[in-house]
């Protein structure tokens, strides 16, 4: 099943889709493992025993029973906070492997009153597995919502290039109005917001009518397309200087060739300073991100440095390991570098993972690290996705420190500037909210009270209507790295 979003009741909930079950692909470079890394031989000994068994694959005949045993060794052997997870869970009450391994999680609370843990989940394995090769199925939309109950208010944040929804002119800020008929911003009805789940969150491939403001409708059917992770490359001329500036929106094995074919456009532009637009980058492969750090700063501050020390439970302290800052690609590329002291990056509560570990990993070096935007997710943990009967399940791991040890945002990382996301204008565009006070800060050190006064009322305060499934920080056993 692959996660996502569901209005009940005029509330925002979480739930569960096959949207992308049809989505095959192999694990090829992704984080899809079958390592069982950290598993004791007990463990290990259960994998695979399936109520219903693949054909062509490792599967042998188990139960539902089995497959929740496995879970709860996999969660004890490997959890990073497993002595947490309560001991009185009967796996008999809940209806599937899934479910059971859903709550096999700390209770505990952040210092804020945030669930410690709030990132536990499971997918198809082919779902996952098309999404690390950047394979998506769908319309194309990220939505961002301010609200998600009676009178609802949700526009599209972006649009991916060559989706279904980019090839009907669909744009960033189109504010969602109608789906299938039905009223969106105002119907409380059962059986109207039945009709809005199923058209925002298909349960199979049908075309479905949305309506946007100042649009007619559009008819769209989600659809099989690649996904870009690096867009908008671009120069900004400034009076001190060329700004490079480009989009980085998740961390697949695909980012390496982009972001390296980005870094050195803008070398070669001779760029003295440089804008990363991170503000959906919900994170993903940790080698990706440590590439990218070197690739900013270069060898001068990062030689010989941590990138992040990885620690792991009591039980599996063989795997702590410094991780560092890579100066090659998989495949052995030297890879560029701007040799730059400072970067400003554009943030939002959609940053996460991987992305808050460039900004730890960077400042743990004193590249200084200006942040545009909004608090941060704050998740400074990861993990190593496991495969069992065709899911793929992903319970914490590991967490991180940078080279002066620290590690400790669970709450997020604070912007250097807050501006809110300006959905008027797309993003690149020079007086878009976060990216015109990027290029103000950086010349004048201050933040532009302007540019916050500039965005009205009725589109700020929006948060990404988004899976867990797009908010990680991950090891990679498929990649030597």
């Amino acid at each position: 099943m692959n996660e996502k979003f569901v209005l009940k009741s005029g509330v925002l909930l979480f739930a569960v889709s096959a949207l992308l079950s049809a989505c095959g692909g192999g694990g090829g470079s992704s984080d899809s493992s079958s390592a069982n890394q950290g598993q004791n031989n007990s463990t290990v000994a259960l994998a695979n025993q399936c109520a219903a068994p693949r054909a062509g694959t490792a599967d042998r005949q188990g139960s539902a029973d089995t497959e929740k045993a496995y879970l709860k060794a996999f969660v004890n052997d490997t959890y990073l906070w497993y002595q947490d997870v309560p001991a009185n869970i009967n796996p008999a009450s809940y209806a599937t492997p899934q479910a059971y391994f859903d709550v096999l999680k700390t209770p505990k609370l952040t210092a804020s009153g945030k669930p410690v843990d709030q990132f536990h989940w499971s997918q198809t394995t082919a779902s996952w597995q098309a999404q690390s090769q950047g394979i998506a199925q769908d319309y194309g939309i990220q939505w961002a919502a301010q609200a998600s109950a009676p009178p609802r208010n949700w526009v599209v944040a972006e649009v991916a290039a060559g989706s279904p929804a980019d090839k009907a002119g669909i744009k960033r800020g189109d504010r969602l109005l109608a789906v299938d008929g039905v009223d969106f911003v105002n119907d409380a009805t059962s059986t109207g917001i039945a009709k809005i789940n199923e058209a925002l969150f298909p349960s199979v491939l049908a075309a479905h009518q949305l309506t946007f403001s100042g649009k007619a409708a559009q008819t769209l059917t989600p659809a099989t397309y690649s996904v870009a992770t690096v867009s908008k490359v671009k120069v900004i001329p400034t009076l001190n200087g060329n700004v490079g500036y480009f989009v980085f929106d998740q961390h697949i094995a695909q980012s390496e060739t982009e972001l390296i074919s980005a870094i050195s456009q803008l070398k070669a532009q001779n760029v003295t300073d440089l804008v990363i637009d991170l503000r959906y980058n919900g994170g993903g492969l940790l080698y990706v991100a440590s590439e990218l750090a070197y690739m900013i700063a270069g060898p001068g501050p990062t030689s010989g440095k941590v990138f992040e020390q990885l620690t792991y439970n009591d039980k599996l302290t063989y795997l702590n390991k410094q991780y560092p800052f890579y100066n090659t690609a998989v495949n052995g590329t030297v890879l560029p570098y701007l040799g730059l002291n400072k970067v400003t990056l554009l943030v939002s509560q959609g940053t996460a993972s991987a992305s808050e570990s460039l900004i730890n990993s960077l400042r743990g070096v004193d590249v200084s690290v200006n942040l545009i935007g909004n608090t941060t997710r704050g998740k400074p943990y990861g993990f190593v996705p496991q495969d069992n009967c065709g899911y793929t399940y992903f319970a914490i791991q590991f967490k991180g420190v940078n080279q002066k040890g620290f590690g400790d945002y669970p709450d997020g990382f604070a912007a250097t500037c807050a501006v809110a996301d300006d959905f008027t204008r797309q993003r690149g565009d020079t007086a878009e909210s976060m990216l015109s006070a990027a290029l103000s800060y950086r010349q004048t050190g201050i933040c532009p009270v302007s540019v916050a006064r500039a965005i009205p009322a009725a589109w700020t305060d929006f948060t990404l209507v988004r899976p867990l499934s797009k908010e990680m920080r991950l090891l990679s056993p498929s990649v030597a790295r």
